[in-house]
C-alpha cells in the first residue's frame, strides 16, 4: 500500500487545513470535481501499464477512486463479483499484478481428438507472468499518478477558494 503523508508538503497541509473552514456544498463540489479527474487519470495510468486482456479484465476494469475530505483512495482489484470465468480479483489478483512462479508438477488427463486418453505436465501458472515483488500494473501506474492527483487536489482547492471569494456559483 503506497501512502502520501501531509505532513511532508506544506503546500497539501495547507489545503487540508483550508478544507476545515469551507462550508459543506463546496467541500462537496470539490470531491465530485476530484473525483471525476482523479478517475480518469486512475484508470489511464492503469490501461497504460496493463500488457495482458488478464490484466486488463481483473485490474484495469476494477479501478475506483474514493474522495473524501481528508484523502483520495485508489483502488483496483477490489470486487468481489466473479467475471464471466469464475475468476475473483478480489480474491485472485495476486499472481495477474505480481506473477507466479512455475509450476510444472501438475498432472492432467487429456483425450486426443481421435479418443485417445493420455497424461500430460500442464503449469497453471502458465498465464502468469514471472514473480515481482513491485507489481507490474497497479503499484507501477500508483507510483506514476499520485503526483498527479495530489496536484489535482491542490488545483481544484485553488480555484474552489477563488471561484468561492469571487461570488460564483456552480
Amino acid at each position: 500500500m503506497l501512502r502520501v503523508s501531509a505532513l511532508t508538503s506544506s503546500e497539501l497541509l495547507a489545503v487540508l487545513r483550508g478544507l476545515r473552514n469551507l462550508d459543506r456544498d463546496t467541500k462537496k463540489v470539490l470531491r465530485r470535481e476530484l473525483k471525476g479527474m482523479a478517475e480518469q487519470a486512475w484508470k489511464q495510468a492503469l490501461a497504460q501499464h496493463a500488457d495482458t486482456r488478464l490484466e486488463q479484465r481483473v485490474l484495469v476494469n476494477s479501478g475506483r477512486v474514493r474522495v473524501s475530505d481528508q484523502n483520495v483512495r485508489l483502488t483496483s482489484a477490489s470486487l468481489s463479483r466473479s467475471l464471466s470465468g469464475g475468476l475473483k480479483p478480489s480474491e485472485n489478483y495476486g499472481p495477474v499484478e505480481f506473477g507466479a512462479g512455475p509450476n510444472p508438477g501438475a498432472r492432467e488427463t487429456a483425450t486426443s481428438r481421435r479418443g485417445t486418453r493420455f497424461e500430460r505436465n500442464r503449469d497453471p501458472n502458465r498465464p502468469f507472468k514471472a514473480p515481482n515483488r513491485r507489481g507490474y500494473v497497479v503499484y507501477p501506474a500508483a507510483a506514476s499518478v499520485i503526483p498527479r492527483i495530489l496536484a489535482m487536489f491542490v488545483q481544484t482547492f485553488v480555484r474552489a477558494i477563488h471561484e468561492a471569494l469571487e461570488g460564483k456559483s456552480r
